[in-house]
């Protein structure tokens, strides 16, 4: 009978899983690249990571202040691992190219863009440029294995000239 259940006890310790969950360290170098005025991404230092955003005419404006939207399949915010280095136009392009491959793809499902809209003026009061600091709350991923959540994110600073 100890034998049944030192073998018993053996398979469920032995079955159990012990809860590790890869969760990306979300390390992107402090430059915001962009694919014309509306897709912005960061990668990590090798390229192989990226963290994307998607806005449109309707979130980058000249009106100057606070504006909080939620994300969603209009305005997506995405994580993707690639086998290699992704080039300086890989977003930029209508059909994706074959390679690098995506590896992992997290969607965002639910939290909140916040745009805080400045705009820089020369010494004749006139304006030159609009820049937008963007930050992630209540940002949460899903996939097959977990949720990931980050409470605030800073995504960064963009500035776009008139």
């Amino acid at each position: 009978m100890k034998k049944i259940v030192i073998l018993f006890l053996a398979l469920i310790l032995n079955s159990c899983n012990d809860g590790n969950f890869d969760v990306p360290s979300f390390d992107f170098t402090a430059t915001i690249n962009s694919c014309g005025n509306y897709v912005f991404y960061r990668t990590n230092t090798d390229k192989t990571e990226v963290l994307t955003l998607v806005l449109s005419s309707n979130e980058i404006t000249t009106t100057k202040g606070t504006k909080t939207y939620s994300i969603s399949t209009l305005l997506p915010v995405n994580y993707r691992i690639f086998d290699s280095a992704i080039g300086t136009d890989y977003f930029c392009q209508t059909i994706p190219p074959a390679s690098p491959n995506v590896l992992k793809e997290l969607k965002a499902t639910d939290g909140e863009i916040i745009i805080i809209t400045t705009a820089e003026v020369d010494d004749n009061g006139v304006i030159v440029s609009y820049t937008y600091d963007i930050t992630f709350t209540n940002l949460l991923f899903n996939d097959n294995s977990g949720k990931i959540f980050y409470e605030t994110y800073y995504f960064g600073s963009i500035t776009i000239n008139v």
